[in-house]
Formats: structure tokens, C-alpha cells, sequence
């Protein structure tokens, strides 16, 4: 079999495209493929009339998977045809989109490396091409399974946010929580760009269908999900509570060590990440000093306490007795004194009602802390993002579960 008739078969090209000549450069360790045309008339793009050729265009060059290890490019004159009801318009190839720079093969296999390796340099090192070529990629790859979205019912989301850079520098990532993928992001955590984010992220059907929507007690959110989504609930996620505890019971600590450093007492010395851990995760060392304070009249014994006792109210199995527990809880951390766990107990008094929601819908931000994670080691794998648009295709083309290859890929 002929190089061009072997090539014609491997593109699964098909008449009247052929492979008109195959050129070996060994030196540069190439091979180039002509394609060519063997006809005077094709289909309109548009209503699929056979159509004159009018000219060809300017010689141009696809990227294609290699033979041998050698890279292989496609190089083609596309033709142009004159239709008598739309003009002269360029016809579509079967190896690409016209607008590309790779076949749709090569454009399959980077993909797939992509998300095998989830490093963008090295990738493009395997597949010996330039940075931004591999970039291009998956912004279309991202684009294109954003448009393939379907309108199903989404019933519960999230709404978190995640250090983009150092200082205050926040994204906002909205997620499916059961899917468990990120559905969209954006820069910032204002309300207008939440709203922007949700009605960009959801269709009108879909925040119309959204039941419940767990959220931190952010204003912003807050707001914008009460405006953008009005048939849902807001459910104030647990594992942010609990953050606000540890927060109360570390200041607590801070307290309590200046009271005791002017005395001389050093027993809360190097102490902190023996009140931020779960005590399972304590070492014996840790563990046997912890044991020593807790058995101490000390206010940060009695603030972990608290919190670890709080933990009970995301067991209450009904409403009722979730006020009655949150009740006596606030009771006792106001007869203790303790100043800064009376502070987390108000704030979640002014939003009392996302706090007892959780107990009809029992969601919380799992999937948005473990989406932030997954999001942190593509930052890291990345070696940061200069630009929010470019760390956002990252995030969607990892996270986002979307349809990225081709429409006619294999």
C-alpha cells in the first residue's frame, strides 16, 4: 500500500479528500501530509447544495498525532465554494474545525493527557507543543462542554469562597453538591458578582427548581441567593460553624495566655493546635498535655468543651428539638462567662433560621471544602494563575464534569 493511500485510511478521509503527497524530513523529524480535493463541486455549509468551487484559501497547517514519534502535520488549501443563495463561503473539513490549529484527534489526545496528568507544562512538553497551543485547547474544550450543559433539575448547591491570591483575595465557586463538581467561579465575593455568578452558572429553570442552597453566613451570599434564587432555602453550612467555634475557643486560648504569662504561668504554652485538632488526630504526647489542661478550671477547657458539645445539635432529628438543645448550649456558655463563644452563640441566633434549616435538608459544604482542596492542588500543580480567566478554565476543565471532546471525536 502507497504512504498516500495508507494516510488517506489512518485521517479516514473519504472521497473527494485524498492525501496527495506524504513528505519525510528527517532532520526535522517531521512528516507532512497534503491534502487535496478531487472534485468541482461540494455542499453548501449552510443548505448542503452542490456548489461550484470558487477559489481556495491561503495554505494552512493542523497539528496531527504522530508516526513513529516524527510529528505529523496536515497541511490543506481549504477550498471555497459560491452558493447562488449564500455566497461564497468556506466549506468544512473532516480532520478539524477550521478555526483550529490540531485535528480533532491530536485535540482528543491532549485533552486526555490533561486530565491524566493535570499539569499543563509538562503536557505540553509530552506533546512537544507550545504553552498556549495547549492553553487554546482547553479553553474550547471548556467552552464547548459549557454549551453542552443540559437544563436538568438541580436541587441543592454551594456557595463558597477560596483564597485566590495572597491578602484578602477571594473567588467565589458555585457547585452541585450532588454531582459533586463545580458548576461555575468567579472573581470576587461581592454580592453583584455572587448574582452575576448564579445567573450565569444556573438557567432561569434551574434556579427556579433549586431547594436548598448551602452557604456561609457571608452578607453578600446571603443576599444575592435571596434575590437570585427565591423559591430556595438557605442552609448555613456546618463545617463553617464549626469554624467559627474553633476561631471563639483559639481567642479564648490568646486570652487566657496573656492572664497567665503575667503570672509566670506557662501551662498554655505551644498549646493552639491542641484545641484546632480533633482529638483522635492528637499525638500520645499531645493527647496526655491536653488531658492535663482539660482536668484544669481553665476558660479555654470549658470554650472546647462548648464546641465539641455543639456538635450534638447537627444530630437534633427534629426542629424542635434543635431549638431545645441550642437553647440550653447558649445557656450554658452565658452562665460560663465565656465571652467569645457568646459571640459565635449571637451570630447564630441572627441567623437562626439557616441554622435550623440544615436539620429538614442536612447539607453542608463537604463537597465545596473538598472542590477547594481539589482546586488548591491545581493552583499548586500550576505554580499560581496571573490571570483569573485563565485559573477558571483550569477549574472548570478539571472540576466541572463537562462533555470536552469534539462533537465527531472518535
Amino acid at each position: 500500500m502507497r504512504d498516500t493511500q495508507l494516510y488517506t485510511e489512518i485521517l479516514g478521509l473519504k472521497s473527494p479528500w485524498h492525501i496527495k503527497t506524504v513528505d519525510l524530513n528527517t532532520v526535522k523529524e517531521t512528516i507532512n501530509l497534503r491534502v487535496d480535493i478531487l472534485t468541482n463541486k461540494l455542499p453548501c455549509p449552510i443548505c448542503q447544495k452542490q456548489s461550484p468551487i470558487y477559489d481556495h484559501r491561503k495554505e494552512r497547517k493542523w497539528r496531527h498525532l504522530d508516526s513513529c514519534q516524527l510529528k505529523t502535520y496536515i497541511i490543506c488549501s481549504i477550498p471555497r465554494i459560491k452558493c447562488k443563495d449564500h455566497g461564497v463561503l468556506t466549506i468544512k473539513i473532516p480532520w478539524a474545525h477550521n478555526s483550529d490549529r490540531v485535528s480533532i484527534q491530536f485535540e482528543r489526545l491532549a485533552i486526555d493527557l490533561l486530565l491524566a496528568t493535570k499539569n499543563q507544562t509538562k503536557t505540553s512538553q509530552m506533546l512537544r507543543i507550545n504553552f498556549k497551543v495547549l492553553h487554546n485547547i482547553m479553553e474550547k474544550a471548556v467552552n464547548r462542554g459549557l454549551s453542552r450543559r443540559n437544563d436538568h433539575k438541580i436541587k441543592y448547591i454551594g456557595i463558597d469562597e477560596k483564597s485566590m491570591w495572597k491578602g484578602h483575595t477571594y473567588l467565589t465557586v458555585l457547585s452541585n453538591t450532588e454531582e459533586r463538581c463545580v458548576i461555575d467561579v468567579c472573581e470576587s465575593r461581592t454580592k453583584p458578582a455572587t448574582k452575576s455568578l448564579l445567573n450565569r452558572g444556573l438557567t432561569i429553570k434551574q434556579r427556579n427548581k433549586i431547594e436548598a442552597v448551602s452557604i456561609d453566613m457571608w452578607k453578600a451570599y446571603i443576599e444575592a441567593t435571596k434575590e437570585s434564587l427565591p423559591n430556595s432555602i438557605i442552609v448555613h453550612d456546618k463545617f463553617h460553624i464549626m469554624k467559627y467555634l474553633n476561631e471563639a475557643v483559639d481567642k479564648t486560648r490568646k486570652k487566657e495566655v496573656r492572664k497567665l504569662n503575667k503570672k509566670g504561668d506557662k501551662r498554655l504554652k505551644n498549646t493552639k493546635y491542641m484545641f484546632l485538632k480533633n482529638k483522635e488526630n492528637l499525638t500520645v504526647k499531645q493527647l496526655t498535655k491536653f488531658q492535663e489542661i482539660q482536668s484544669l478550671n481553665l476558660e479555654v477547657s470549658k470554650a472546647w468543651t462548648a464546641k465539641e458539645n455543639f456538635r450534638e445539635f447537627f444530630k437534633c432529628e427534629t426542629l424542635n428539638e434543635a431549638k431545645f438543645f441550642f437553647a440550653e448550649w447558649y445557656n450554658d456558655i452565658y452562665n460560663n462567662s465565656l465571652d467569645k463563644m457568646k459571640e459565635v452563640g449571637k451570630l447564630l441566633i441572627r441567623h437562626s433560621e439557616g441554622l435550623l434549616n440544615y436539620i429538614k435538608h442536612q447539607i453542608s459544604n463537604a463537597v465545596a471544602e473538598w472542590l477547594n482542596s481539589k482546586i488548591q492542588e491545581i493552583k499548586f500543580i500550576g505554580r499560581g494563575f496571573r490571570a483569573f480567566d485563565n485559573y477558571r478554565i483550569a477549574i472548570l476543565f478539571f472540576l466541572g464534569k463537562l462533555n470536552l471532546y469534539p462533537h465527531n471525536s472518535p
